[in-house]
C-alpha cells in the first residue's frame, strides 16, 4: 500500500458514532465509508455517497474511488453549519443514489485471494483494472439481499459496491421521479379515468381500466429499464381500481334513484293499488341500502310493477292490432310508429302509403267524402286535436270509413292516432233514409205546387176573410215547396247527381244581379243592400245558376237574422291566388256554442234574438254543399250581437 498508493480503505462507523478509521497510516482521500442503506423490506437498492458525523464528513468509498479514477469530482449536496448543530447526536446522510444492478450473484468477474498469493494470478493480469477486495465465504454474514433475488439469497457486500461504483462511472443511476410529479401524474390519471368511466358503461370501464393498468405497467418498464426513470407503479393500478369502484358507486347512486323516480312515476299510471308500497319509506339513491329491506323492497314494487304494465300492455296490443278498427299512430316528427294490418289493407287498396304523416294526409285528402285540402286536414288536427272524417272507397262494394284524429301527449313527447272504423252499414241506411225522403219530398213536391197555383187563384178571386185564409195557404205552400227544394238539392249534391254547367263568370255583373234581387226584400225589412266592387276582376269558373243562388240565399240570410235599419254589404276582393265574396252583416251574430253546428242540417240557433224568426235550417247546408262541389270553400267569422260575415272563396 506505502509503495504503490492506489488503494482505498474503508471507514468504519461503530455504535456510540465512534469513527474507526484504518490501522496504519493512509491518506484521507484514499479512504471512504461503506454503509449501505437496507429498505423496509431488507433489500438494498440505494447507497448514501456522504455521511456527516460530529461535523466530519465522510465520503463513500466508491464516490472516493470514482473521484480518483475519473479525475472529475463528485458533486455533493451543499450543507450549512446550522443543519449540522440541529443533528448533533444524529448522522446526516446526504447525496442518496439508487443503484442500477447489473446482474445478480456472479455478474462480476472474481478470483480467489489465495490464489493470487500462490501466484496464479500475475501482476499483469490485473493491470488497468480496479479490484475490490472482500469477503465471499459463506458463514461470513456479509451477504445481502439484492433486487436480484433467487432462494432469498443475495450477495457479498463487496459485490453490492462493485454495482456501486460500475452505477457512478457509466453514470446510470436509477432516478426517482420526484413526489409532487408522481401525485400530479396520479392525480390526471385518476380524473381521466372518472371521466371515461362515467360515460361508459361498467363492463367497458373494467376492460378500459385493466388496459390502463396493463399500459402502465409497460411505461414503468420502458421506463426503466431504457431512462432508468423509477416510479413505484403500484399507486396508479390503485387509484385506477379506486376510481372505478367511486364511478360505479355513482352510477349505482344515480341507477338507485333512477329505480325511485321510476316506480314513482309509473306508480300514478297503474289502474290498482301496490300493496307492497304501503307505509313504504325509503332514503334516495345509495342511502336506501340504510333503509329496511332497502333497494330489495324497491326492486321488488318495481317488479310488480312491471308485471302489472305487461298486462296492459298486452291487453293494448290485442286492441291496436285487431282486426275489428284500424289503428295509426304518428310520432312528433312524422313518423308510423304503429299500424295494424286492418288499416295497412284499406290504405294499400288505394295507394296510401302509411310510412309518414305527410305523405298519408296529402294522399287521403282525395279519397274523404268532406271537401278539404292538404293544409286544412293539417292545420286542423293540430289545432283542434280532435277532428272526424269520412272515407269512400269505390269497389265491387262501395265502402265507408270513420277516421277520427287526435293529438296526445306522453312524456312531452306528441303523437296522432287514427282510428278508422268502418260505418258502410250505417252510411248505407243513412243514403237509404236520404232516398226515401228524397222520393218522398219529390212526391209532395206536385200537391204541393197545385195547392200553391189554386191557392193563388183563389186569393185573386175571393174577397174578405177567405181570401185572406186563401193568401196565407198560398204563402205557407210556397214556403213548403222552397223547403222541398233546397232539401232535394242537397241531397242531389250529397249522392252526387247535381247537374254542374261550369263556364266563365264575370262575379261583378253576378253581384249586382244579386243585389237588385236582394233590394225588395231589404225595403221590407228597412235593411240597406250596399255592394262594394272593384273595376274589374279575373272571372272565374263555376256553376252561374249555383253560385248566384248561393249568394243570394247568404244575403237573405243576412237580412233575415239583422234587426231594422242595418246595413248588409256583399264585396267582392281579388286576393292573391283566390277570387272572395263577403257577405257582411251587422245583425244578431252567432252564440259561440252555436259557430260548430251552423253547417248541420235543420240546425236553428237558440238565440233569444232569432227564435221567432221562420226557418228551415237548411240554407247554410245547401250554400256549403254547393261551394265545396264547385272546388270553393265557404267561410265564416261572428260575434254574438254584432253581426257575421260569411265569405265563399274561389281559387283563381
Amino acid at each position: 500500500i506505502k509503495k504503490h498508493g492506489n488503494v482505498f480503505l474503508p471507514i468504519l462507523i461503530e455504535d456510540g458514532k465512534r469513527i474507526k478509521y484504518p490501522p496504519f497510516h493512509c491518506p484521507l482521500e484514499h479512504t471512504g465509508h461503506i454503509h449501505i442503506e437496507q429498505d423496509v423490506d431488507g433489500i438494498v437498492r440505494s447507497v448514501y455517497h456522504t455521511l456527516i458525523v460530529d461535523n466530519i464528513t465522510i465520503p463513500s468509498i466508491t464516490s472516493a474511488l470514482y473521484e480518483f479514477i475519473t479525475g472529475k469530482s463528485f458533486k455533493r449536496e451543499r450543507i450549512n453549519t446550522d443543519q449540522t448543530t440541529k443533528i448533533k447526536d444524529k448522522i446526516l446522510q446526504l447525496d442518496r443514489m439508487r443503484i442500477n444492478y447489473v446482474g445478480g450473484h456472479g455478474s462480476f468477474d472474481s478470483v480467489s485471494f489465495i490464489d493470487v498469493i500462490d501466484g496464479i494470478y500475475p501482476p499483469s493480469f490485473f493491470k488497468n483494472r480496479i479490484a475490490l477486495i472482500g469477503l465471499s465465504a459463506t458463514g461470513t454474514f456479509d451477504f445481502m439481499l439484492t433486487p436480484f433475488l433467487k432462494d432469498r439469497l443475495g450477495m457479498t457486500g463487496v459485490e453490492v459496491h462493485a454495482n456501486i461504483l460500475n452505477t457512478l462511472i457509466l453514470d446510470n443511476a436509477i432516478i426517482d421521479i420526484q413526489v409532487w410529479l408522481r401525485w400530479l401524474i396520479a392525480i390526471v390519471i385518476g380524473m381521466g379515468c372518472f371521466i371515461i368511466f362515467m360515460m361508459i358503461d361498467e363492463k367497458r370501464a373494467a376492460y378500459i381500466g385493466l388496459l390502463f393498468i396493463v399500459s402502465i405497467m409497460a411505461i414503468s418498464y420502458f421506463l426503466f429499464t431504457r431512462l432508468n426513470l423509477w416510479s413505484a407503479p403500484a399507486i396508479y393500478p390503485i387509484i385506477i381500481f379506486i376510481i372505478f369502484i367511486t364511478s360505479y358507486i355513482c352510477k349505482f347512486d344515480d341507477a338507485v334513484k333512477l329505480l325511485q323516480e321510476t316506480y314513482l312515476a309509473l306508480e300514478s299510471k297503474l289502474r290498482w293499488k301496490l300493496s307492497e308500497r304501503e307505509g313504504f319509506h325509503s332514503r334516495k339513491g345509495i342511502l336506501s341500502i340504510f333503509t329496511k329491506k332497502g333497494i330489495y323492497m324497491q326492486a321488488k314494487i318495481l317488479t310488480e310493477i312491471g308485471r302489472q304494465l305487461s298486462f296492459e300492455k298486452e291487453l293494448s296490443d290485442r286492441a291496436l292490432m285487431s282486426d275489428i278498427q284500424g289503428v295509426l299512430i304518428f310520432d312528433n316528427k312524422g313518423n308510423n310508429i304503429i299500424v295494424n294490418d286492418f288499416a295497412l289493407d284499406i290504405f294499400k287498396a288505394i295507394h296510401v302509403e302509411t310510412t309518414s304523416m305527410d305523405g298519408f294526409l296529402y294522399k287521403i285528402v282525395d279519397h274523404l267524402m268532406e271537401k278539404t285540402d292538404y293544409e286544412t286536414i293539417k292545420r286542423t288536427i293540430f289545432e283542434e286535436n280532435r277532428v272526424t272524417y269520412t272515407l269512400a272507397i269505390n269497389g265491387k262494394k262501395k265502402r265507408f270509413y270513420k277516421i277520427d284524429f287526435s293529438s296526445f301527449d306522453v312524456n312531452d313527447v306528441s303523437y296522432i292516432l287514427l282510428l278508422i272504423t268502418d260505418i258502410t252499414r250505417v252510411k248505407e241506411l243513412e243514403l237509404l233514409k236520404s232516398h226515401i225522403i228524397s222520393v218522398v219530398s219529390h212526391e209532395l213536391k206536385s200537391p204541393m205546387t197545385s195547392i200553391q197555383g189554386f191557392s193563388e187563384i183563389l186569393s185573386k178571386n175571393l174577397s174578405g176573410k177567405m181570401q185572406n185564409f186563401a193568401a196565407i195557404i198560398n204563402r205557407e205552400s210556397e214556403r213548403l215547396v222552397r223547403f222541398l227544394n233546397t232539401f232535394l238539392d242537397i241531397t242531389r249534391i250529397e249522392e252526387g247527381r247535381q247537374p254542374l254547367r261550369i263556364e266563365s263568370i264575370n262575379l261583378i255583373n253576378l253581384v249586382q244581379e244579386v243585389a237588385h234581387a236582394l233590394k225588395p226584400l231589404g225595403d221590407a225589412s228597412k235593411i240597406y243592400i250596399h255592394t262594394e266592387l272593384p273595376q274589374s276582376i279575373e272571372n272565374i269558373m263555376a256553376d252561374k245558376d249555383l253560385i248566384k243562388q248561393c249568394i243570394f240565399n247568404l244575403g237573405e240570410n243576412a237580412i233575415k237574422y239583422s234587426p231594422p235599419e242595418r246595413d248588409v254589404i256583399i264585396r267582392l276582393g281579388d286576393e292573391k291566388d283566390n277570387i272572395k265574396i263577403d257577405v257582411i252583416d251587422h245583425g244578431y251574430g252567432i252564440k259561440e256554442e252555436d259557430l260548430g253546428r251552423i253547417f248541420d242540417k235543420f240546425f236553428r240557433s237558440t238565440s233569444e234574438y232569432t227564435k221567432n224568426i221562420k226557418g228551415s235550417g237548411l240554407g247554410l247546408t245547401f250554400v256549403k254543399e254547393a261551394i265545396e262541389l264547385q272546388g270553393g270553400k265557404l267561410t265564416f267569422t261572428s260575434k254574438y250581437g254584432e253581426g257575421s260575415t260569411f265569405s265563399i272563396i274561389f281559387p283563381k
